[in-house]
């Protein structure tokens, strides 16, 4: 006879065999750890609720009536995380959640000899943009001198012109790199810390785990995207992947991306490295505005006046030609200081958490961004049916309840393969999880309730940004 165990996390009904009784296990929807009970069918974890059985749905006449029955048991699986659990209010999730830290960790140290390394590989690689526009400038007095000088006997007039425009042309291409927009940015929603001041204090509590500057603005995006730059002060959170996360979930993120700016881990030096080295990768192979819509151009089955700019995609050759070098050189330099520092970030998130935690966000967040890349590839015909959700970071997280394990695999073996960058120094998910595992398998942080309620707003921010999102993409109003 099945034993009946109900998640304390995500509400979801289980069904284990006897042999089971007693021992410990993931769930498959949630993937945190419940103890399923001695025999009886009760639920599981603090603060859960004693298992009820779902009542059968009553008979009705109309022939529509069996499907109706049969649908019936998936309702609560369409239902948020944390919907089946009794309700706390704002003060009770508060105490929860700040009292959720037990104890204080010790972030990795980085020794001096790591600091010195990362000085050493900075000023070399200091050289390289010096480098670019040493070039910039040579092709810019030979454009000047061979305009303006007499003392060249060419052989035909034009031919000197003809020279002069196609050494102009390359330095246009080259200086074109440093000026062009490389990405249309979200719109952004100011956080006001002082209304949130769960959110601020939540975010100092961690910053004072790892021994990270605390974030003087937090801003967000409708993205799936984290980010954190200006030495840590400015923090991006991407609130549709906030929505399908857990506070410990959340702390991970927030706790690796703020572990990059950690003063004392010469993290000040690393990111510069870290800049160089982005710019010379995105310089030889990122794609702008105008390479990303020359190429939309490129795909159109049928003639249209745009295609007569598609030689405009050479302009990116020059950089190509003048940098490739001086990338390959940075990359090789600079790879092993570059994922050292991406390592110490990840064991300080995972000792935060824990090992497994961690393991289950690298891997939750991939999922997130396969579910929002989904939802933005539905949107089109959502908009024609004028079906568009009132809140894109609801739907991710309603996408994702839907997520086992077992679904999970097969999109990651097909459709959801990450395509290899060459020359990216980001550590692969095999690596990241090698670098944890002799961190414990728990931190000192251990919260499943929501992410999305440590932010006072939520609903109608995430409402407001939904309908910028529409707008901005479809002209809805």
């Amino acid at each position: 006879m099945a034993i009946a165990v109900e998640c304390a996390h995500c509400g979801k009904q289980l069904k284990v065999k006897d042999e089971l009784a007693g021992k410990k296990g993931k769930c498959p929807q949630c993937q945190n750890l419940i103890q399923i009970p001695a025999g009886t069918p009760v639920a599981v974890g603090a603060g859960a609720l004693a298992s009820k059985p779902i009542p059968k749905p009553a008979a009705a006449k109309s022939s529509a009536a069996p499907a109706q029955a049969k649908a019936a048991p998936a309702a609560p699986a369409a239902a948020p995380a944390g919907a089946q659990h009794v309700k706390l209010n704002d003060e009770q999730f508060r105490e929860q959640v700040l009292s959720a830290f037990n104890g204080q960790m010790t972030p990795p140290k980085v020794g001096f000899g790591r600091k010195f390394g990362a000085m050493i590989v900075l000023l070399i690689l200091a050289l390289m943009p010096l480098f670019f526009f040493a070039v910039i400038g040579v092709l810019g007095a030979a454009t000047y001198f061979l305009a303006t000088t007499d003392k060249i006997p060419w052989p035909v007039p034009a031919l000197q012109w003809v020279t002069v425009a196609a050494i102009g042309f390359f330095l246009v291409c080259l200086i074109k790199t440093l000026i062009e927009p490389q990405r249309r940015g979200e719109a952004v929603y100011t956080v006001d810390l002082q209304k949130d001041d769960l959110l601020k204090e939540f975010t100092a509590k961690i910053c004072q785990q790892i021994d990270a500057p605390v974030p003087k603005t937090i801003q967000l995006e409708c993205s799936t995207r984290f980010s954190a730059a200006k030495g840590g002060s400015l923090l991006t959170l991407g609130l549709p992947a906030v929505a399908a996360m857990s506070v410990d979930q959340f702390a991970c993120v927030l706790a690796n991306l703020l572990a990059l700016h950690r003063p004392k881990a010469g993290c000040r030096v690393m990111n510069m490295i870290r800049g160089i080295n982005y710019w010379l990768w995105r310089s030889v192979y990122g794609k702008s505005r105008l390479d990303r819509w020359l190429a939309r151009v490129k795909e159109r089955p049928h003639f249209h006046a745009a295609k007569l700019l598609l030689p405009l995609m050479l302009t990116k050759l020059p950089a190509q030609m003048v940098l490739f070098i001086p990338m390959f050189i940075a990359n090789t330099i600079a790879q092993s200081a570059v994922r050292a520092a991406e390592f110490d970030a990840d064991r300080t998130a995972a000792r935060l958490v824990g090992r497994k935690t961690f393991a289950a966000v690298i891997e939750r967040l991939e999922q997130i961004d396969f579910s929002w890349d989904g939802i933005l590839a539905d949107l089109k015909f959502l908009n024609t049916e004028q079906q568009l959700p009132d809140s894109l970071p609801d739907q991710v997280a309603l996408r994702m309840l839907d997520m086992s394990p077992e679904l999970w695999g097969a999109l990651r073996d097909t459709v959801n393969a990450p395509d290899e960058k060459p020359f990216d120094t980001k550590p692969l998910t095999p690596d990241r999880l090698e670098a944890v595992q002799n961190e414990a398998p728990d931190g000192v942080l251990r919260c499943p309730l929501p992410a999305a309620k440590l932010f006072s707003g939520y609903g109608d921010i995430s409402r407001k940004m939904s309908a910028d999102f529409y707008a901005s993409r479809f002209k809805v109003k």
